[in-house]
């Protein structure tokens, strides 16, 4: 059979369904990741899963609690970024855009919310290039930086990757990269006695067969020296499951006045 009868014989019947009167849209597929936190730190009483999905490690007046987020609370936090299909300006996700080939939007990142609150100590800190997210695959992820500088992974090398050459192109890349300053974890903060601090780092989307993951935040600073030397530092990890969704939403075709019976 010819390519132009094969395409003759696939529109015909499309076509007599418009003619009838019904449009018969394709199966919209809808995708979710999810992390619930499970017993982290080795049994360790520091630890604690909390009811909104987080994670605490709490010691002499410290805590820090690391939540992730999903797709779907990335884009509320950026609403306005996230309805543009490909154009979307939301650095964390794809938005609204369906990637075709697929026929639903994956993940670009897996994003975590890090918190430090700062009751006893005279100043702490928390280095998020160090962070990094071991997956029950043995793979070993590393945050994603701001500046092309960053010596793992980096928003402005993965953007600049991505940009074309138009003005639309550099403007998006702007607007995506001021996002990433805004919200991200920022480098060399620190947390000082009776404050708090928040953030995101991100590492790259996991793999759809991943079923467990390990946040570790490698050398949290707790005391310094008068010259700023750190003496005292940890390790912390927070592990999590993984859980995901995907579902096939199929619409009822629709039918004009006219060809409804009475």
């Amino acid at each position: 059979m010819s390519v132009l009868r094969r395409v003759i014989w696939w529109a015909l019947p499309c076509a007599a369904l418009v003619f009838q009167g019904c449009i018969i849209f394709p199966p919209k597929i809808h995708f979710n990741s999810y992390m619930e936190p499970t017993e982290t730190g080795d049994g360790d009483a520091s630890y604690r899963a909390e009811e909104d999905g987080s994670i605490s490690y709490a010691v002499e007046g410290l805590r820090l609690n690391v939540r992730y987020l999903t797709d779907g609370e990335l884009n509320g936090l950026l609403p306005e970024d996230s309805v543009r299909g490909k154009y979307s300006t939301n650095p964390y996700t794809y938005g609204d855009y369906v990637d075709g080939d697929v026929g639903y939007t994956p993940n670009r990142f897996s994003t975590f919310r890090v918190s430090v609150f700062n009751q006893t100590f005279a100043k702490v800190e928390l280095d998020p290039l160090e962070a990094v997210l071991l997956t029950d695959g043995g793979e070993v992820l590393h945050a994603y930086g701001i500046p092309s500088t960053s010596p793992h992974e980096s928003f402005e090398r993965y953007y600049r990757g991505l940009r074309g050459q138009s003005g639309n192109e550099f403007y998006r890349f702007e607007v995506r990269m001021g996002h990433v300053r805004s919200l991200n974890y920022a480098e060399d903060q620190p947390v000082f006695k009776g404050e708090n601090h928040s953030g995101l780092i991100a590492f790259d989307a996991l793999d759809p067969e991943v079923k467990s993951v390990r946040f570790v935040l490698h050398e949290f600073a707790l005391k310094f020296d008068e010259f700023g030397n750190v003496l005292d530092a940890i390790d912390c990890q927070f592990d999590f499951d993984r859980r995901t969704e995907k579902w096939t939403e199929v619409e009822e075709p629709l039918v004009s006045a006219d060809d409804q019976h009475p």
